[in-house]
């Protein structure tokens, strides 16, 4: 929120997701990295990126997405010393721009070997 104007400028949603290894051409080592764990997990629960966005109706609008993700690291950091958690994900379109822009921004593409689904999982470790 603007804190002169009140205006929106950004804003993002978070939930929880279990993510499933299966079809994925995830190796061992990055599975258990990503379990903390297990090499064999098949199903691991993660924090979800629902949404975000950016106000484009407001002129000049200095929030970028690097902004509206340390918003969302920080709340995802404040619920995994509560709860736990590991991954973060984010499901986009497949369009290799947009792939290309969350991976400049640290999220990491899982390839998928089996499905025929318009969306691409992205994930990144939640950092402390």
């Amino acid at each position: 929120m603007d804190e002169a104007t009140g205006d929106l400028l950004a804003y993002f949603s978070v939930s929880f997701k279990e993510l499933i290894l299966e079809g994925t051409g995830l190796s061992k080592t990055k599975i258990r990295s990503l379990d903390g764990i297990s090499k064999n997990a098949e199903r691991i629960r993660s924090f979800l990126i629902g949404q975000l966005g950016k106000n484009m109706a407001i002129n000049g609008n200095p929030i970028g997405l690097a902004d509206i993700l340390n918003e969302a690291y920080a709340v995802f950091a404040a619920a995994k010393q509560l709860i736990g958690g590991r991954v973060i994900i984010l499901e986009c379109e497949n369009i290799p721009e947009l792939i290309a822009y969350y991976e400049r921004h640290g999220f990491a593409l899982i390839e998928t070997v089996t499905g025929d689904s318009d969306l691409r999982t992205l994930y990144i470790h939640i950092v402390e």
